[in-house]
């Protein structure tokens, strides 16, 4: 018979396993990380995750289901001995031992309906997880629901959505793996673009290196791309910042913070809160100074414009 501690075990032996591989790409990748890295690591982790957490609902919702299915048949086994003993009573014109009985009858009757409908319940969640990830190409694999096998099925090589994304978020369609740093519904006008500008207050620059996208103080930040803090404190001009080097060596800069919700050496995936949006440093007002400097930054003063890469998804403001 199956066991919900049977279906708990093959779990997890299965997502050992899953974190064995995503181990093994982080050791191998953590040496190479030149221009065609292109977050290789973080995209593996994400595909764990990814499989791990749908692993996770489904098999919980199927081991309680067997757990629940066990009580069911225990309590039916009960009904049918209830049923039977009414069955004597009655033959004997045993009026107490009928009462007695046919409360009992009622009283599992009951229980199973109820013993049902969470089984069932639980078994629906089950069926209902689809098993994705995103591939390495930034596409996602077909559902087997309504794919060939999995020996013939080919991987698309571009879709427009991926399977498990966040519908709260905002993704870049030019750029695999970015996201945007508000959720959507938020207000997000842009303040000042990168570039040249007339300095709107006494030290800030005239030649900006980022993007400053207005919101309201307190709106959650969340990391744009996958990465590892390496500053989480007041950092002069910037105010309280904080500053990810990213899977695919850039550095980003999230500036004029009213609260920082990570420190530094904290790993950070695609969407984790990183902070909350304020005014301190060197700034006229709520705001979040996004600074994308690329990995040949200290040889070429290379910049990335957060506007380009959200082209085509930046919140109507």
């Amino acid at each position: 018979m199956v066991s919900g501690g049977t279906v708990i075990n093959d779990f997890n032996h299965l997502k050992t396993s899953l974190d064995n591989y995503s181990s093994n790409i982080s050791n191998l990748s953590s040496g190479w990380k030149g221009p065609s890295y292109d977050g290789i690591s973080s995209k593996t982790e994400a595909f764990v995750s990814e499989y791990s957490g749908t692993l996770s609902s489904q098999m919980n919702a199927f081991a309680s289901a067997c757990d629940l299915y066990q009580e069911y048949i225990q309590c039916k086994r009960s009904l049918i001995s209830a049923e039977s003993s009414y069955h004597q009573a009655s033959q004997n014109n045993d009026y107490s031992a009928m009462s007695h009985y046919n409360n009992e009858i009622s009283s599992y009757q009951a229980k199973l309906k109820e013993l049902k409908s969470k089984i069932e319940s639980l078994l629906n969640t089950a069926s209902q997880g689809k098993l994705s990830a995103t591939n390495i190409g930034g596409s996602s694999t077909p559902s087997a629901s309504n794919t060939a096998p999995a020996s013939t099925q080919a991987v698309p090589v571009e879709t427009t959505s991926v399977v498990g994304q966040n519908p709260n978020y905002i993704y870049s369609t030019k750029h695999p793996g970015y996201v945007f740093p508000f959720e959507k519904g938020v207000h997000a006008p842009v303040n000042s673009h990168i570039g040249k500008r007339r300095a709107p207050t006494k030290g800030a620059s005239s030649s900006h290196q980022g993007t400053d996208i207005g919101a309201a103080k307190g709106t959650e930040i969340h990391a744009i791309y996958s990465g590892k803090v390496i500053t989480a404190k007041d950092f002069g001009g910037y105010g309280n910042c904080v500053r990810v080097l990213q899977d695919d060596g850039n550095l980003t800069y999230y500036a004029h913070c009213s609260k920082l919700t990570v420190k530094e050496g904290d790993r950070v995936e695609a969407g984790d809160i990183v902070g909350t949006v304020g005014s301190t440093g060197v700034a006229t007002g709520p705001h979040l100074h996004l600074e994308i400097r690329a990995s040949d930054y200290d040889k070429n003063k290379h910049l990335l414009d957060s506007e380009e890469i959200f082209e085509g998804v930046w919140p109507k403001t």
